[in-house]
């Protein structure tokens, strides 16, 4: 009961970072796309940096999704879930209460226990919830971990045989999220805001560049 406690201890931590890597490089890839749309001036004043940036970040947030929730990894979501069903007693609101020392009664032990059809319904919320899945993996086989020459001499058939959106790496932060909380509510409590830290970094760094450029520009045009 000790090892295996501490595995799942261990194990929660290690996907948590690793979830929170993916969510890190979504969150920079989607705020840079949408300040393009009133900071790009302040983005065109380093433009190779900022777009080598922005294919960095999706280049890496494709095998992380990969290497996360594809059903074919050593170590990720499905591996997770799979720990999980093997070793539900950890899981019973009894023990619970014992890592917690709840009270009878606390509002704490009023939860759903957590059962096979529990680890069930996760696993299809991710393998046939998330339909992006097969487009990552695509584009993770075909092109981001390995060249086809399919797609090497035609990138455009990128775009047209795995699409992604935004709205798809959201999804997916979601879903990353109620999975580790689910059973790290149930086994201490403990629950995760998967958000970085420093999400407002690059929004604070635009805005003080636009603030300079704009002084910049009323100062040129006072002098002309």
């Amino acid at each position: 009961m000790k090892d295996t406690e501490k595995r799942f201890k261990e194990y929660r931590e290690h996907l948590r970072l690793e979830a929170m890597r993916l969510v890190s490089y979504i969150c920079l890839y989607r705020c840079l796309n949408e300040r393009k749309q009133d900071r790009l001036d302040e983005l065109n004043i380093a433009p190779n940096f900022f777009q080598v940036t922005l294919d960095a970040l999706f280049s890496a947030l494709i095998l992380w999704v990969d290497k996360l929730l594809s059903c074919n990894s050593e170590r990720g979501f499905i591996n997770f879930l799979a720990f999980i069903e093997n070793n539900l007693r950890i899981f019973e609101i009894t023990q619970l209460q014992r890592r917690r020392a709840y009270p009878n009664g606390h509002w704490m032990l009023n939860r759903e226990p957590i059962t096979a059809e529990t680890v069930q319904e996760d696993r299809d919320k991710i393998i046939k919830g998330i339909t992006s899945l097969c487009n990552f993996k695509l584009r993770r086989d075909k092109f981001h971990a390995h060249f086809d020459k399919k797609y090497f001499f035609n990138r455009s058939n990128l775009s047209k045989d795995a699409p992604l959106k935004l709205s798809d790496m959201e999804q997916i932060i979601k879903v990353m999220g109620d999975v580790i909380n689910r059973y790290s509510a149930a086994y201490d409590g403990n629950v995760y805001k998967l958000e970085p830290f420093n999400v407002n970094d690059v929004d604070y760094l635009l805005d003080i560049l636009h603030e300079y450029k704009k002084k910049e520009d009323n100062v040129t045009q006072h002098c002309g």
